[in-house]
């Protein structure tokens, strides 16, 4: 290929702006599943155990404490997680499986809902009436459900990204770099090999 029929590149830069911010969201979106994940495993198996341990006359004290400690390191990074799970199948790259897409705003969906629906209202709860077995066993229920779909978001999108970087790509019939993406060949997606002129 001679260096003018090369790809100016010009043209070629509103294309990769255009798909950056895209293969940055499945990164973001990976270190937000994953941090908000561990956030859920640490209350399944430490904060939400120990409420039995306080003493009821004491309870109300601790719990509102504890809501306002969690909204920067809790709320915040769990919320950003729902939403961009669950819009993640409209604004993944369009290399990536449209499985992930599904899997991942799946989970963004029931993390959220089990959120919103169920634990919200029994934290609601135990704020009115104070230390209760059946309303903290409920409350670790929605938060099992939660952290179950958190973790398999983050994987899917570990296991993706992983995949994803390891991949050293292909070379069509053309001579082009073609990117993969999941083990696959991304078909229409190229990048332009290094031109050289003709003498």
């Amino acid at each position: 290929m001679s260096i003018v029929d090369a790809p100016h590149p010009m043209r070629l830069a509103p294309i990769r702006r255009r798909h950056d911010w895209r293969m940055w969201n499945v990164v973001i979106l990976g270190a937000l599943s994953a941090y908000s994940t561990a956030i859920g495993w640490q209350a399944q198996f430490v904060s939400y155990p120990l409420y039995r341990d306080v003493p009821p006359d004491a309870f109300a004290a601790y719990h509102e404490a504890y809501n306002r400690a969690i909204p920067l390191v809790v709320i915040v990074p769990g919320f950003l997680t729902f939403i961009a799970g669950v819009a993640f199948y409209w604004t993944k790259p369009k290399e990536l499986p449209r499985a992930l897409g599904v899997v991942v705003s799946a989970a963004g969906a029931v993390a959220l809902g089990a959120t919103v629906l169920w634990a919200i209202p029994k934290h609601d709860e135990l704020d009115r009436n104070g230390l209760s077995e059946s309303t903290v066993d409920s409350l670790m229920t929605a938060n099992l459900i939660r952290s179950i779909a958190l973790t398999v978001s983050a994987v899917a999108l570990a296991r993706t990204s992983r995949r994803a970087r390891g991949q050293r790509g292909l070379t069509d019939r053309n001579g082009r770099r073609r990117m993969r993406w999941c083990g696959r060949p991304v078909s229409g997606v190229t990048n332009p090999s290094p031109t050289t002129s003709n003498p």
